[in-house]
């Protein structure tokens, strides 16, 4: 004897008789089913608790690749003082610079992914893609046009001949040197600040990746510019809102070239601080805008130009040397050219297109007599112009015909992502999203290619 007492286990088969075989006392064995148990609520509560707090404590999730091994490995063996312990709470670092924490993540009850709790947004899509490289080459084409190599009023390199020519009859070994080829023209391009502007943002970044694949210009700056309907307008050169004077953009040397980017949807390009913008940059360079309305749209705008027939001041004048006569196919007798008189002068509108841009370029590079077909503004008469309609709020009443104008001019494609916009939050950045995943061909313009194809 063992201490350990003896008992006879039945026999399935003898009906409850023992057959002398001797096991020992212990736990019934859990029923063995087809399947596992179903758990109940309080499990399903306990094993979502579980996991969130495991998550937010940045501890590893075990895939189905993962062993038992690994996660040991990874968070330490149980009991181990590497392995946080689950009574006590997570160390979270303070955040003393006053910016809120990034929103917490929640495991997703259908699956192995993750819930963002925060502001909706889509998965963002591959920028660059091959729709946009050959209209981007072609734009940047045109404006190496104004690509040119003269002589530069402050650097000097060494001029060998002459060096040569002075040593062998002067007999004075004395370096000789020469003004050094240099580019041209800078480029400054003004962005608009207008709200409308953000949906014109991909446009945007393309004329200035454009333009600094050109090769034309020694440098490619870009600031936005915010023209009101009452005062001055205003240069704003950082996102932190730091305003500056227009001329501080302008220098002396009369060497840089001016592109005002805009819609013309803002009030403040029917008001005299557009004239005065243009007026400034105009009298000291090359300055042309351009409209990204298609110019069917353009009537819409604060910004309506005249058809016309521009000719060449010389090489890189000003727009006030500029000539500006009738288009080709005659002035328009119900919205007939305005006279150039004392402080007014033209300024071309221009398209994301190439050949409206090569055209340009031509006058700016181009001798006297050189004339181009282009659309034209007259700056000392923009104030007299109607400001854009579509930025005036219709009131309740008004709703109805406001539905009714923007189903009149929108395109059916542009008809069935507003339908669908109607769900969305009013967000730029997330119509913009939606837009490119859902519907690509209901951008601003009639396609993506349509606003830069020749």
């Amino acid at each position: 004897m063992d201490g350990v007492p003896d008992k006879l286990a039945p026999d399935p088969g003898s009906g409850g008789v023992g057959t002398g075989v001797v096991t020992p006392s212990g736990p019934e064995p859990l029923p063995s089913t087809p399947g596992s148990p179903t758990p109940s609520w309080q499990e399903l509560a306990d094993a979502v608790w579980l996991s969130a707090h495991w998550t937010r404590t940045g501890r590893p999730i075990r895939t189905d690749d993962n062993t038992p091994e690994e996660d040991e490995r990874a968070g330490g063996a149980p009991g181990s003082p590497n392995r946080p312990s689950h009574d006590e709470p997570p160390d979270v670092p303070r955040d003393d610079t006053g910016t809120s924490p990034p929103p917490p993540f929640t495991p997703d009850p259908d699956g192995s992914d993750r819930i963002q709790l925060g502001v909706p947004v889509l998965p963002r899509t591959r920028s660059g893609t091959s729709a946009w490289r050959r209209p981007a080459a072609e734009l940047a084409r045109a404006l190496h046009r104004l690509a040119r190599q003269v002589p530069s009023p402050d650097a000097v390199q060494l001029d060998e001949e002459a060096t040569a020519e002075r040593g062998v009859f002067d007999e004075l070994w004395i370096p000789a040197f020469r003004p050094a080829d240099t580019t041209a023209f800078e480029l400054v391009l003004l962005m608009d600040e207008a709200p409308t502007m953000a949906i014109w943002a991909e446009e945007t970044a393309g004329l200035s990746a454009a333009a600094e694949h050109s090769g034309a210009f020694r440098a490619v700056r870009t600031v936005k510019v915010a023209v009101a309907p009452s005062g001055e307008p205003m240069l704003r050169w950082s996102a932190a809102g730091t305003t500056a004077d227009p001329g501080e953009i302008l220098n002396g040397r009369r060497d840089r070239v001016f592109l005002v980017v805009t819609d013309g949807l803002s009030h403040g390009w029917a008001a005299p601080a557009a004239d005065h913008l243009l007026d400034r940059l105009g009298q000291v360079g090359p300055t042309a805008v351009v409209h990204l309305l298609p110019p069917h749209m353009r009537h819409r705008s604060s910004l309506y130009p005249h058809p016309a027939e521009l000719e060449a001041g010389g090489f890189g004048a000003a727009n006030h040397r500029l000539g500006l006569g009738p288009s080709a196919g005659g002035p328009d007798p119900l919205r007939p050219l305005p006279q150039l008189f004392d402080g007014a002068l033209p300024v071309p509108v221009l398209s994301l297109k190439a050949g409206s841009v090569a055209a340009w370029a031509d006058l700016v590079v181009g001798e006297r007599g050189v004339r181009r077909a282009l659309p034209a503004l007259v700056a000392g008469t923009l104030s007299q112009g109607v400001p854009a309609p579509g930025l005036r709020a219709p009131r309740r009443s008004d709703a109805s015909d406001a539905v009714g104008r923007f189903f009149t001019l929108a395109t059916p494609t542009a008809r069935r992502f507003a339908t669908q916009l109607a769900a969305v939050p009013f967000q730029f950045d997330l119509i913009e999203q939606l837009r490119k995943r859902t519907m690509p061909t209901a951008g601003p313009s009639t396609s993506p290619r349509s606003s830069w194809a020749v």
